[in-house]
């Protein structure tokens, strides 16, 4: 599909229980990005300098912004491992996990596919799934609460 070309797609959103609705239709252009890498060895070292960068000084004096600082440097680094490990032993999968990674469009993983990798592969079901992510809605509105409370905003 050429640079110019536009396409038209449906937004959807999903509701608590599961539900597809129809929210509006939009028009996206198509990057036609065919030089984009994707490969393992560009993964890791996006990986590697993202865990740097975690740890870089200055961190930040925000108590959250630190919190969420801390957990990406972490996982990042985890991910960085795992990948270099998968890279070794099976590196065909390593090849797909970072053309997953890259998204669709380049952008990152689609979060409905992955939100249904999830329910596939890690909990089980659609209702544990949902009930994870009722919980961690709820650490979201605690953790902007004590944000809040912290910096004095609303």
């Amino acid at each position: 599909m050429p640079n110019s070309e536009k396409a038209t797609a449906a937004v959807l959103v999903r509701t608590a229980d599961g539900q597809n609705l129809y929210a509006r239709e939009a028009t996206i252009e198509v990057a036609d990005d065919t030089d984009a890498d994707t490969s393992p060895e560009t993964l890791s070292i996006d990986l590697a300098q993202l865990h740097l960068r975690t740890t870089a000084s200055p961190l930040p004096k925000q108590p959250a912004a630190m919190g969420w600082q801390m957990t990406t440097g972490s996982l990042s680094a985890l991910a960085s491992r795992l990948l270099d490990v998968v890279q070794r032993t099976a590196p065909d999968e390593a090849a797909r996990i970072a053309e997953w990674f890259s998204g669709p469009f380049g952008d990152g993983p689609d979060l409905e596919e992955h939100h249904d990798w999830v329910t596939d592969n890690i909990s089980g079901s659609w209702d544990l799934t949902e009930q994870w992510v009722q919980e961690a809605r709820q650490l979201a509105i605690k953790a902007q609460q004590a944000t809040e409370a912290a910096t004095g905003e609303s």
